[in-house]
């Protein structure tokens, strides 16, 4: 079998396991979906413009975490897959929140927690979701001048929100023998499947690697690099309860820093591709792998 009928058999076969995994798993919201409305309170709504207002700072909490949870790893070394390369993997990781103290309420996990008809109580804490996972689909294609476009699609588990990321990388010192590979990323994605919040990432990073060959078998290369995450978010109206009285209020757009470091290892084969990787920032760490091949 040649090469491109491999590929094609292979994109087709990754393709349709992740939309019927992705289709059958999330028909109902889950406990990792949110409702920004349950961050608003009585008469001061989502809180008025007010910039210190608890409503206002725990949803740039929440949009911090799931920008940084939703965004794709890094998952691939400084060096580029040269003009004709090709690569499709399956990735997925898990993320967990460095800050326990952080409210939640607006997680459905917590939904138990807050009685009807009342708005959360900013004195009690919500715990974070123990774990939250996303599993996806990133493809890459090498262009001329060690520069590459790339792709990703990824869900998270137990919810219905997806994420779509489009990038291009340019690896400037790729074929410098007396120096490790290095790469400059750009890419921007956007947060789809929620009812009630708008995001979108633009993300900007750097990576170092350095490739040693394993007995003319496989080749491994350790990675290691920084990225600079910018989040745009706001709500969309959302409907806030106030005595008898229904209101509706809305969060405006705030824009949210983050800086994150990662580091990870991928080992090649003549077609296959494995990796691990693990992300660190002030409020989201993450560990990860992925499984594909390269053409």
């Amino acid at each position: 079998m040649d090469n491109k009928r491999l590929l094609k058999r292979l994109v087709t076969i990754l393709t349709a396991f992740f939309a019927v995994f992705c289709l059958t798993s999330s028909a109902f919201a889950g406990d990792n979906d949110f409702r920004l409305s349950r961050l608003c309170v009585g008469a001061t709504g989502c809180g008025g413009g007010d910039a210190n207002s608890p409503a206002i700072k725990n949803f740039k909490q929440l949009s911090k975490n799931y920008a940084a949870v939703m965004a794709p790893g890094h998952f691939q070394p400084a060096s580029t897959l040269g003009e004709e390369g090709f690569e499709i993997a399956a990735e997925s990781k898990i993320s967990f929140a460095m800050d326990k103290h952080a409210s939640y309420g607006a997680v459905n996990k917590n939904q138990k927690e807050l009685a009807d008809g009342l708005h959360i109580d900013y004195d009690k804490k919500y715990a974070a979701p123990d774990v939250l996972a996303t599993t996806g689909l990133h493809m890459r294609k090498g262009l001329p001048f060690s520069f590459e476009v790339e792709g990703a699609f990824s869900w998270l588990t137990n919810s219905e929100l997806f994420y779509v990321d489009a990038g291009i990388r340019w690896a400037f010192t790729e074929g410098w023998w007396f120096m490790p590979d290095i790469s400059a990323r750009a890419d921007v994605g956007v947060l789809l499947g929620s009812a009630d919040m708008s995001m979108i990432n633009v993300n900007a990073d750097v990576a170092l690697s350095y490739t040693w060959g394993l007995g003319g078998i496989a080749a491994i290369t350790p990675y290691a690099g920084y990225k600079f995450l910018t989040t745009f978010a706001s709500s969309r109206p959302l409907l806030v309860q106030n005595g008898n009285e229904t209101n509706e209020s809305v969060f405006g757009r705030v824009t949210l820093y983050q800086h994150r470091a990662f580091a990870g290892v991928e080992i090649q084969g003549d077609y296959f591709i494995f990796g691990v990787e693990g992300e660190f920032g002030a409020d989201i760490m993450s560990a990860g792998a992925k499984v594909g091949a390269r053409f």
